[in-house]
């Protein structure tokens, strides 16, 4: 996979860092969780992004609705709670990565929305520290298995852009 990786920054903190306990810890959240009958493929789930102690029971009610389908790429649209930046920021090439592997990133997607705008921007800074998006990867692996990412951090986030 070419490009830059990621590395996690909050695994072992805000979640746990050993592949093992994190699929067990996950498994148990989803086995848990009880969603209604949805009549077609979910094409949005909004989950918080807190520590998994506080948020795992909660966020596998969210990705449980995914269970059974696959998708080839998942935008994750998160906050920026470390910076603050006037545009959208995209981590455009190589992958995040997580204790359970590295999920690679859609170059072709990330490319056409950077293209497609003048406030989101293909950079990568805004990423390096944030946990809001990378929070919800491991649920992705776990209940979807293969895919590729598109990240999206929002800097600004009034809605007359």
């Amino acid at each position: 996979m070419p490009g830059p990786v990621r590395p996690s920054p909050i695994a072992g903190s805000w979640y746990p860092g050993y592949p093992d306990i994190l699929k067990g810890d996950i498994g148990a959240y989803l086995d848990h969780a009880s969603i209604p009958e949805i009549p077609a493929r979910p094409v949005a789930i909004i989950s918080p992004h807190a520590g998994y102690v506080y948020s795992g029971p909660v966020a596998a009610h969210a990705y449980k609705t995914l269970m059974g389908y696959d998708y080839s790429t998942v935008v994750v649209i998160s906050p920026s709670h470390r910076a603050y930046f006037p545009f959208i920021s995209i981590w455009g090439d190589g992958a995040y990565e997580t204790p359970l592997g590295q999920v690679p990133v859609d170059e072709e997607l990330c490319t056409a929305l950077v293209k497609s705008s003048t406030f989101i921007r293909e950079e990568k800074r805004p990423h390096l520290a944030e946990h809001a998006l990378e929070i919800q990867l491991p649920f992705l692996q776990v209940v979807l298995k293969l895919f590729k990412l598109c990240p999206v951090i929002m800097g600004q986030q009034e809605i007359n852009l």
